[in-house]
């Protein structure tokens, strides 16, 4: 049997590469928070079917036929707060943090940027 030196740049690489993928989310989230609780097993749905969904464990998942999103979310100081990642759109990967107004089944999300956007919450 041979024993194989490990660089430490290919051993901090894939340790990285490890971290970035682990679904940590759900660490950051006040799971008694009153937004995570409206949010936390729901879907984000939009009026083109386009749907969202929020996980339990602080992932995010699903998309539409021509698209798939996937990430990272948690409420951080009473703001849904999300991280794209694989397998969304490269262009559309992206961190931040969203005021939610949520009525009924409505959920109005302003972005930073003021960009506001209303999706139905199921």
């Amino acid at each position: 049997m041979t024993k194989r030196a490990h660089s430490p740049l290919a051993l901090t690489t894939a340790i990285c590469a490890l971290i970035a993928t682990a679904p940590v989310a759900m660490a950051d989230s006040d799971t008694q928070d009153p937004l995570y609780q409206a949010l936390a097993g729901k879907s984000f749905v939009g009026k083109t079917g386009l749907a969202i969904k929020l996980e339990e464990d602080g992932t995010i998942s699903g998309g539409s036929d021509t698209m798939q999103f996937g990430g990272t979310w948690t409420v951080e100081n009473g703001q849904y707060c999300r991280t794209l990642t694989d397998p969304t759109p490269e262009p559309m990967r992206s961190t931040g943090c969203l005021d939610v107004q949520i009525d009924g089944d409505q959920a109005t999300l302003t972005s930073e940027d003021g960009t506001v956007r209303t999706y139905k919450l199921q």
